[in-house]
Order: structure tokens, then sequence, then C-alpha cells
């Protein structure tokens, strides 16, 4: 779940990598998701709960992508992705959703990304977050927890395919925990409180 009228960062990799950035409009009215500081040639969409397409913004090369709309009360996706696979690992696009006239509320529903393969939860934490890997854990898997900058602020193996990690020592604010295997990495946003 993203915080509104706070710019949060991700990154796009490996190639045909997608992020989904779940918001809920309360009261229905207008909105703007732009995204920022692009490192390639990436595009913005949104989808409702249904995974339907709302609107796209697809401007060329690292020109920003804005929409600006009017919602109903439901839940939202917007989803950045890499146009013709473009990707970039090691420098963060900027996505914000802007409220116009509409409300925007959290819940603590997981957070689910990449087809399934990765849930963590409650995506809006004090102390603990729980990772699910759906699929087999090598010995090698690391966690990986990642401030809006890019640093990485915590480390952690990952020993099961249901985890609970201590984040209480982390300063508030917007970060994304990837976890990485043998076979690639997987990645999602959690909001620290």
């Amino acid at each position: 779940m993203i915080p509104f009228n706070t710019n949060v960062t991700g990154l796009i990799s490996p190639s045909g990598d997608n992020d989904y950035y779940k918001f809920v409009i309360t009261t229905g009215g207008t909105a703007t998701v732009t995204l920022t500081t692009l490192p390639a040639d990436y595009d913005l969409t949104i989808v409702n709960s249904a995974g339907t397409q709302l609107a796209i913004s697809q401007n060329g090369s690292t020109t920003s992508e804005t929409i600006t709309r009017t919602y109903t009360a439901g839940t939202y996706y917007a989803r950045v992705f890499g146009y013709n696979n473009a990707n970039n690992a090691s420098v963060c696009y900027t996505l914000k959703v802007q409220l116009g006239t509409a409300s925007l509320t959290g819940t603590n529903t997981p957070e689910i990304t990449q087809n399934g393969l990765l849930k963590i939860y409650p995506n809006q934490v004090t102390d603990f977050v729980t990772v699910s890997v759906l699929g087999n854990v090598d010995k090698q898997s690391v966690i990986n927890v990642v401030d809006v900058n890019g640093r990485v602020v915590m480390t952690s193996k990952m020993i099961n395919n249901l985890q609970r990690v201590d984040v209480s020592s982390l300063p508030k604010g917007v970060y994304m925990l990837q976890v990485n295997t043998a076979t690639g990495k997987l990645s999602s946003k959690f909001v620290k409180q």
C-alpha cells in the first residue's frame, strides 16, 4: 500500500519486472499519479481491483509519466513497468499519488507481488514484517531491506518460506524488502510506522 502525497522510490529489475502499488479511495474525486526520476523508459498504468486497465501514460525515453483522473470509491493499483523490458538495478524511480478531491486510506492486507511469489504483511508495520515466499528457499537466499535512497539498511538470511523479520529498529518511512534467491530477486514495499 502506498502512502499518499509522499514520494516513494523503487527499482525495475530484472527485465520484465512489474511493480504494483495499492491505494484505496474511500471518497470519490480526483487524484494524480506521477512517475519521475526515470533511469530508463518506464510506463505507468492504473488498474482497478478486477485488473482492468483504466488509464496509461507512455511517454518515451526518461520523460516523466502522469495520470490525472476522477476515481470512484474503491481499490486501485498503480503499475510501473519498463517499456520493451527496460530496467535498471541501481537507480530508483519516484512514484507519488497526489490527492485532489479524493480521499485515500490504508489497509493491512498483504502486499502481493511478482505473480504471487512473494507476500509481505502487514504492509504498515511497527515491529515485525512477515515474509512469505512461494517455492523452495535455498541456502543462499537473503532478505535485504532497502531505504528510499536505495541503501541496504538491514540484511538477514531467509531460512524458511515463512519468516518474521524484526524491523523495530528502523526509522519511520517507506522501505523495499528484497528476497534474493539463486533463481532471482523478489521485492515488495512496506511502510514502517
